[in-house]
């Protein structure tokens, strides 16, 4: 392999394939602005801007192609002194490479962003709508895998939707920070020429310039870390999910079954080869399988950034590789994600007679006591976990409980309380024990009503976020056609 070959790969030149639009898009506004400045003659900008338009035209029909030898920058140049000659030679004047490849990575990065927004937008709206079907749905809540208390499964999808809602604020925090134009930091120290470098940055979409030009192009892969960490947020949290639908899909909890779009039984793909009863949850197993890989892209991308001194350092172009592995992996498991909740099928019977049998209402129990006859509720813990100790031996559902026996069982640890079998009854109701949780983020259905409305109102905010963000960018490429249809 030759040392050219090696410095731009087929690999780095598929990868810089991404973002031909977003450079020639940075090359005509820093055209332009050279044009305003003075700094380059119209006529001179007129020709340059011709055979810009003609180069977008090439790779839109697939004819553009990257020069090893030169890599995708030059490879532009060269074709633009190609088409007019030696006016061509000014396009790069006070510009170089290492704020031009910055540039377009940014504004390809903030493309990318708010697609992928979008993705994490839906499964959250999808949350919500599961959420609000399923607020009276009773099942059993887990701590250290074993039963805990009953809640519902409306809670369980609305505390995934509050997690992914996190991450979606991430993202919005990356975005604002980063919405910076380092075009104009040049080399990294400035240029002597008279640049307008918050005319380039308003016309490119950004929101403000990057001050510093020696920050600027040292934070080169800075802004990808960033997000490979929210990507890796996203990605532990899909990975939970998965786990959590990988035990409600087996037989012994059988909560939810995956739809035939997603599993099969005797299926090529999800199948057993040689088991005919089996319907393999692969989609959740390879759900969980994406968050180790993004975890691994994030420590590469640090470790490629750590030592690095001041300045530009051709190391950083490496982790362009691993923040596209870390998009595409992630916004991949979203998709696959958001097909299973869309179609799984939820066993309402099955959770709520669990939660009848697997003694979790215990607590409530030794609660109401407390509560309603006045009791220290360590007394009571104490009473009722040795109770229900009893029973679990004797393989006797709490439900079956009596009151009598629960007086009897309190006066010889000398705690007095009157209790009678309906009163009893009403608090070993799943349903009446859930909804009596009506503080703040309780299960209680009123409760979780309020919630699910405010996030509604949170995820309209959250679209408006997106739609304002694309239509700031495409503002500026319109402004931009218009510039140069009038220059």
């Amino acid at each position: 392999m030759k040392t050219n070959e090696f410095i731009v790969s087929k690999l780095q030149q598929s990868l810089d394939m991404n973002i031909v639009p977003f450079d020639l898009w940075a090359t005509e506004v820093h055209v332009l602005m050279l044009s305003k400045q003075k700094i380059i003659d119209k006529i001179k900008a007129t020709k340059i801007l011709a055979a810009l338009t003609e180069i977008e035209k090439e790779f839109n029909q697939g004819k553009f192609m990257i020069d090893a030898n030169k890599g995708l920058h030059l490879t532009i140049e060269a074709k633009v002194i190609g088409k007019i000659g030696d006016d061509g030679y000014f396009m790069h004047t006070a510009r170089s490479r290492n704020d031009q490849v910055m540039t377009a990575e940014m504004l390809y990065l903030r493309e990318k962003v708010l697609n992928f927004s979008g993705k994490v937008l839906k499964i959250v709206i999808l949350l919500i709508e599961k959420a609000e079907k399923n607020i009276t749905t009773i099942m059993p809540g887990y701590t250290h895998m074993q039963p805990a208390k009953p809640t519902t499964f409306g809670q369980w999808f609305l505390s995934y939707h509050d997690m992914f809602t996190k991450c979606f604020s991430t993202l919005q925090h990356i975005y604002s920070k980063y919405d910076l134009c380092p075009a104009g930091s040049v080399e990294s120290y400035g240029t002597s020429w008279n640049i307008d470098r918050i005319y380039t940055a308003k016309s490119l979409g950004f929101s403000n310039v990057w001050e510093i030009p020696q920050e600027a192009i040292s934070s080169r892969g800075f802004p990808q870390l960033a997000y490979l960490g929210v990507l890796k947020d996203i990605a532990i949290t899909i990975s939970k999910i998965a786990s959590d639908l990988l035990l409600f899909t087996t037989f012994e909890f059988g909560y939810i079954s995956l739809s035939d779009t997603t599993a099969q039984y005797m299926g090529s793909v999800t199948g057993s080869s040689i088991m005919p009863q089996k319907k393999n949850p692969d989609v959740l197993e390879l759900l969980r399988s994406v968050t180790p890989q993004v975890i691994g892209y994030e420590s590469i991308v640090a470790n490629l950034l750590s030592g690095l001194p001041m300045g530009y350092n051709r190391d950083t172009r490496e982790m362009k590789e691993y923040i596209e592995l870390g998009f595409t992996k992630v916004e991949n498991a979203l998709e696959s994600l958001t097909q299973v909740l869309q179609t799984m099928r939820i066993n309402k019977e099955k959770m709520y007679q669990n939660v009848l049998v697997n003694y979790s209402l215990s607590t409530d129990l030794a609660d109401y006591l407390s509560q309603e006859k006045k009791l220290p509720y360590r007394k009571v813990y104490k009473l009722v976990g040795a109770f229900v100790k009893g029973k679990i031996t004797k393989k006797g559902a709490l439900t079956h409980l009596s009151a009598k026996e629960l007086v009897k069982r309190g006066k010889k640890q000398d705690i007095n309380f009157g209790l009678i079998d309906k009163e009893l009854k009403n608090v070993l109701n799943p349903f009446e024990a859930v909804m009596k949780r009506k503080h703040i983020g309780g299960a209680a259905s009123e409760v979780m009503q309020k919630m699910i409305t405010d996030r509604k109102k949170m995820s309209t905010t959250h679209s408006e976020w997106i739609k304002n963000g694309w239509h700031k960018i495409n503002s500026a490429k319109e402004e931009t056609c218009e510039a140069i249809n009038s220059i």
